[in-house]
């Protein structure tokens, strides 16, 4: 008869036992459930309210990049470059018509190395330096300069002088046509087989010390 009160005493406790331990694990349970709700709950209007309320910043357009101004060209500056007055022309036939029909003329410097003019030039040269002074008045004012002449010659020994470059001084001018025009120059030889034969001759008018 103990023995019997005995186990159910121990069947009882164990029942409650196994009771509290339920319980209190369902409380644990519950309370752990409870814990986790509070953390993973979020007011999400809040969330997007606050969102909507901050300003997106508006993008203000770039200043249009200012174009750079064209280089500047500068003019270029151009010497006129004259021919020396030593320059060789070579003979230039050429053929001109006239009222009185056609005329074959040639063009040459007064020292030309043509062979065929060489000779007729040399004694045009002569003649020409014969006549040729320098101004005392022009020396005595210390004028200098360079003047250059075309002497037309024909085949009937008539002449025609024209002053292509002026000496910059009327005196040294003067003394270059008369040069050219005081001396009589042979007609042109037939060999040449011209009407007219143009010769330019370079005066130089320099003072020496």
């Amino acid at each position: 008869m103990p023995t019997n009160k005995i186990l159910i005493y121990s069947v009882v406790i164990s029942l409650v036992m196994h009771l509290a331990a339920l319980s209190l694990a369902s409380l644990i349970g519950w309370q752990g459930k409870k814990r986790q709700e509070r953390v993973m709950t979020v007011d999400l209007k809040e969330m997007f309210a606050s969102i909507e309320k901050k300003p997106v910043p508006e993008k203000k357009p770039l200043p249009p990049k200012e174009k750079a101004p064209p280089p500047k060209t500068q003019p270029q500056k151009t010497a006129d470059k004259k021919a020396p007055p030593d320059k060789k022309i070579a003979p230039n036939p050429k053929t001109v018509a006239l009222a009185s029909g056609k005329v074959k003329e040639a063009t040459v410097n007064l020292n030309s190395k043509d062979a065929l003019y060489k000779p007729y030039l040399k004694l045009v040269k002569e003649k020409i330096e014969n006549a040729w002074t320098y101004p005392e008045e022009a020396s005595a004012r210390k004028e200098e300069g360079t003047a250059v002449v075309r002497l037309s010659l024909t085949d009937t020994g008539e002449t025609d002088t024209t002053l292509i470059k002026s000496s910059g001084y009327p005196l040294l001018d003067e003394a270059t046509l008369h040069a050219v025009k005081a001396p009589r120059f042979s007609p042109l030889p037939e060999k040449f087989q011209l009407s007219r034969l143009n010769v330019i001759i370079t005066f130089e008018y320099r003072l020496t010390d």
